[in-house]
């Protein structure tokens, strides 16, 4: 997707938000304005889910955004609620065709899994990194050689996080 993204070095949520402040406008990406943390603290007592602190962080700063390109979406805390499935879905593609969840530890909030439920397959476990999430995400799209399905295919053919 973006070919000068390889300036992202370090997977923290805090590299991929200045990333965003500084490159936005090299990007097919329109961030949403901060969730703020009433927003914030309104979706968690909605939903009965506190958000790990680096997700928390990452809607502090913009509360979603639309990528035109790939029509990927990571999803606003509103919408979240508005959804009402019972599940988190953190990003989407295509309108709900395929989507990225949320599983988080009840025991730790900061324990959580990102995992996608697609067409391509059953639930596969990505990453338990938010900014790693991102990181692909900025890297390769949703097609890309260093995107999300590809990304869903190197951890099908290792068999890790397949939960089929």
């Amino acid at each position: 997707m973006l070919s000068f993204i390889n300036k992202l070095v370090a997977m923290t949520i805090e590299s991929v938000i200045d990333f965003l402040q500084r490159h936005i406008d090299e990007t097919d990406i329109t961030l949403k304005q901060s969730a703020g943390a009433e927003l914030i603290k309104q979706f968690e007592t909605s939903t009965g889910v506190m958000l790990p602190n680096d997700i928390k962080q990452f809607y502090r700063f913009t509360n979603g955004f639309e990528s035109e390109e790939d029509l990927f979406n990571i999803v606003s805390l509103d919408e979240i609620v508005d959804n009402k499935t019972g599940n988190i879905y953190l990003a989407e593609y295509l309108v709900y065709c395929d989507m990225w969840r949320l599983e988080i530890n009840p025991a730790n909030v900061n324990d959580y899994l990102i995992t996608v439920v697609s067409s391509k397959s059953e639930k596969v476990i990505l990453t338990n990194s938010f900014a790693e999430f991102l990181n692909r995400f900025l890297k390769g799209g949703v097609f890309g050689d260093n995107g999300l399905y590809a990304w869903e295919d190197e951890v099908n053919k290792a068999g890790n996080g397949n939960l089929q």
